[in-house]
């Protein structure tokens, strides 16, 4: 168990439980939390040498990861009959970074789903079938957002894609952003992180050549160099596999009273591996949201209200090959 999980030994019940949790969900797979034990609670905090900057300006995403580990350790508590129950920190701590705390519960977690769904829950960044999902599952999911107090609205990807495009674009234009993304790209098996975090070449689905040329082209001196050349518009054009043939994506909106993300994050689990089940996967992406153009345009296309605000954006559909073939995204040891 490594330092960001303190006070947990191997043959603790909570441990093994920790360990199933931290394959939740997280944008470029950063994995941006710790847990402590302490006494008979488990503390969740920020681990902020692991939270994206220029990528995530809002902290959006970071709180949308650990809305996933908390949904998903729940799950895997109920799977193996602990009860647990947590409870959010008011506004966080700024000395300890404290997100909520975990605490045994004699009724446990209510939920259909089970560790087992979480260990072979599945990102797909390839290419698709052209189809959209299931009415019936559509509607499933837009009941389950409805009563967590948020709502789903979706695009036909053929009109998704030029939003998408438009915000990579955006995305790749920032040298910052593009600096982050190459240091948590792991596009070489000889990579020294290869097999613990980040975007591995397995993960973003990329061929030999694509992981070489994708590997140089955000290296920051070939970056630096083509910049100002149309490379942004090239790395948009590479990268909007999301809006890929016909097919559905979503939209996640949440009142803006409170800070949404937490439950968000806790939703979109929900709803992604409701989809797996169905043999559906996910593709989120975040630059739709984070640039102000896209952001302001997505708003109208889809009616956002002032008291409102968009908190995710993912296509859903069949993968094109079967995802459950590549090897999981990497975890670090003891998480």
């Amino acid at each position: 168990m490594d330092a960001r999980f303190s006070g947990l030994s191997a043959d603790d019940d909570f441990s093994a439980l920790v360990s199933e949790a931290t394959r939740a969900a997280n944008a470029h797979n950063t994995q941006p939390w710790g847990v402590d034990r302490q006494g008979d609670e488990l503390v969740l905090r920020r681990d902020r040498t692991r939270t994206l900057g220029a990528s995530d300006p809002r902290g959006r995403d970071t709180m949308l990861s650990f809305g996933a580990f908390v949904e998903s350790l729940l799950i895997c508590a109920a799977s193996a009959g602990v009860g647990l129950r947590f409870e959010a920190s008011a506004g966080g701590d700024a000395e300890t970074d404290e997100v909520g705390r975990f605490s045994r519960h004699p009724e446990g977690y209510q939920t259909t789903f089970s560790s087992a769904d979480v260990r072979g829950r599945r990102v797909w960044r390839g290419r698709w079938r052209d189809g959209a999902p299931p009415p019936d599952v559509l509607t499933a999911a837009a009941a389950e957002a409805e009563r967590a107090g948020f709502r789903l609205v979706s695009m036909p990807t053929r009109d998704a894609r030029p939003f998408l495009i438009r915000a990579n674009r955006w995305f790749f234009g920032d040298a910052a952003i593009v600096a982050e993304l190459h240091r948590w790209t792991r596009l070489s098996p000889r990579h020294p992180d290869y097999g613990e975090d980040g975007l591995n070449d397995a993960m973003l689905v990329l061929s030999k050549v694509e992981r070489a040329g994708l590997r140089t082209l955000i290296s920051p001196r070939v970056f630096r160099a083509l910049r100002g050349v149309g490379l942004p518009g090239l790395l948009a054009r590479m990268s909007a596999s999301a809006t890929q043939g016909s097919g559905t994506v979503l939209g996640v909106v949440s009142p803006t009273e409170a800070p949404q993300e937490l439950a968000a994050g806790r939703l979109l689990t929900r709803l992604w591996l409701g989809f797996q089940r169905h043999g559906l996967y996910v593709h989120p992406q975040s630059a739709p949201l984070d640039c102000p153009e896209t952001r302001a345009m997505l708003e109208e296309r889809w009616q956002i209200a002032r008291d409102e605000q968009l908190v995710a954006w993912f296509r859903v559909g069949i993968p094109a090959s079967e995802p459950a073939a590549r090897v999981a995204s990497p975890r670090r040891s003891g998480g």
